[in-house]
């Protein structure tokens, strides 16, 4: 469902997340970020953070017992996985940037840059704006929160995270 979720209704991915989460020991390396991801997507916040910590501190706590065995290089990419595709929500989309960020309560910001389709895109996240900025040349469309923005080449721009 994480790589398809487009084939799935939201209700069929939480139905789906709600029953077999509990049941998922979570052993492997890759589960905690994929599990953060969709936690995010639903907008369980609280346990996406969770498993956001789980996967960043997979080996600095030792959670399998087997970090003598060597690290969890699937973990540490997971720990950058759990933030932009699950805080920051970007997805591609019709060959565009989709962004539908929330930020962790136990956060003040986070910030992530994306090279897309040959433009360096940074992303700064705190708890009243989404700023994006297009640190490249050339132009681009980005969509934050559903709504498409243009951003011109070395352009900025800023959305609100209240979107009421």
């Amino acid at each position: 469902m994480y790589f398809f979720e487009d084939e799935f209704e939201e209700e069929v991915i939480r139905r789906n997340y709600d029953y077999y989460e509990p049941l998922t020991v979570h052993e492997s390396s890759l589960s905690p970020c994929i599990h953060a991801i969709l936690a995010a997507k639903l907008g369980y916040e609280k346990k996406a953070y969770e498993f956001y910590l789980r996967t960043a501190r997979l080996d600095l706590d030792d959670y399998n017992n087997d970090t003598e065995d060597g690290c969890h290089i699937t973990s540490m990419a997971g720990t950058w996985m759990s933030v932009v595709y699950g805080f920051g929500g970007m997805r591609v989309k019709n060959d565009a940037l989709h962004f539908n960020p929330f930020i962790p309560a136990q956060w003040e910001a986070y910030d992530f840059k994306i090279l897309f389709r040959g433009r360096l895109i940074r992303i700064d996240v705190d708890s009243m704006h989404v700023r994006i900025s297009n640190l490249s040349e050339q132009s681009i469309r980005i969509f934050v929160f559903g709504e498409e923005y243009p951003l011109e080449a070395r352009g900025k721009m800023s959305v609100n995270m209240s979107r009421s």
